[in-house]
């Protein structure tokens, strides 16, 4: 498929894979050996990353081995966070926020995380997808905004107006985001174009914490919300990680009655699983849902999918399928995934239908139950 043909290659940040279930971390400098080392299992929890709830298991000789490793990998993801921030600027750096306001002025020099990130997304804008296009941001600050007063204040939440939209979206064409290899620049050459990374930025700042932890731990689970990157296996005996996918059509009301909200739960290990659902950020407008993930052939959230979970390698190439399988018709998403290699997809259909490409058998518990494998 010539569509998204590039989604496999170019992606900037180190290959976060691993081997078949074996630790591929070296031993410590310094300190008792792998093979000497009786390692145990940590956890560190951040609030104040992405918006979002960062968590990290691992497997250490000590605490103090695992903080060392945890502090790094927390460290690169806020500076991503810094970095790919679209609404607040930070002394001194060049970040998305500071881009939006002056890159229609003249070329900004960026900092090379976001011009790698930029890099790739356009690739695939050049491949051929139009579904994921990080140059919406014109048209998703209109619907932030309405979904920020929405929750706010519920009784008067309303909706954009489809002239606003309509007029936002002639300018999100990334044909007009130009970028400088050599000079790290970007500009625009449309004055009302806006970039919105927030499909792609969380993808992105995992793969890269991935890759410092795979050399520092032997075994970790990384969470950022909706993007989990499961390293080797654990080293408690069990031969995967588990990752629980959200039922999106469990409600509040149910949780608090006890009901469970996860659906499936995928076991896997040197893989990342990445969800798109429509309950992780939304508003309630005359008694129906409106969230966050819009279409941009309707300027509206899109209705083809409740949920949308991909297993591979890259939690960058994830993040950006997950948004594209989200919006597009399920036929053509999962012709799109058969296409591709090492990719697994996982639906959940508008009622509750739920999905599957025949790979994701290996992963997914509820279809190992289903054949009595397990």
């Amino acid at each position: 498929s010539g569509v998204l043909a590039l989604l496999l290659c170019g992606i900037a940040v180190i290959c976060t894979a691993c081997s078949s279930g074996e630790a591929s971390v070296p031993a410590p400098s310094t300190g008792p050996t792998a093979e000497a080392a009786v390692y145990s299992r940590y956890r560190r929890v951040e609030l104040d990353i992405f918006d979002t709830v960062i968590s990290l298991t691992g497997f250490a000789p000590s605490q103090a081995d695992f903080d060392r490793a945890a502090d790094g990998a927390m460290t690169l993801l806020r500076e991503c966070n810094q970095v790919f921030d679209a609404y607040n600027g930070y002394d001194g750096l060049n970040n998305l926020w500071y881009v939006n306001l002056h890159a229609a002025e003249a070329p900004v020099e960026v900092p090379d995380l976001l011009f790698d990130l930029l890099s790739w997304c356009k690739m695939q804008w050049e491949a051929g997808n139009k579904k994921t296009n990080v140059a919406m941001g014109a048209v998703l600050s209109i619907w932030h905004d309405y979904r920020t007063a929405g929750n706010a204040d519920p009784a008067n939440a309303q909706l954009p107006p489809m002239e606003a939209l309509a007029d936002a979206a002639k300018h999100t064409d990334f044909d007009l985001v130009i970028l400088d290899a050599e000079n790290k620049t970007v500009y625009f050459a449309d004055p009302l174009l806006k970039l919105d990374i927030g499909a792609v930025a969380k993808g992105y700042a995992a793969d890269r914490a991935n890759a410092y932890l795979l050399q520092r731990m032997p075994s970790y689970l990384l969470s950022l919300g909706g993007n989990v990157y499961a390293g080797a296996a654990p080293m408690d005996g069990r031969a995967d990680w588990s990752v629980g996918v959200q039922d999106p059509l469990v409600d509040t009301e149910a949780l608090v009655a006890g009901q469970s909200d996860i659906l499936d739960v995928m076991d896997v290990h040197c893989l990342t699983v990445v969800t798109s659902g429509d309950y992780w950020r939304y508003y309630v407008v005359d008694g129906q849902r409106y969230h966050h993930i819009i279409d941009p052939d309707t300027l509206y959230p899109s209705t083809q999918a409740l949920s949308v979970t991909v297993v591979c390698e890259s939690s960058l190439l994830a993040d950006y399928l997950s948004t594209t399988l989200f919006i597009l018709p399920y036929e053509e998403g999962a012709a799109l995934v058969e296409s591709l290699d090492g990719v697994e997809a996982m639906w959940v259909l508008p009622g509750g239908d739920q999905r599957y490409t025949p790979g994701i058998a290996a992963y997914s518990r509820m279809l190992k139950q289903a054949a009595g494998e397990m």
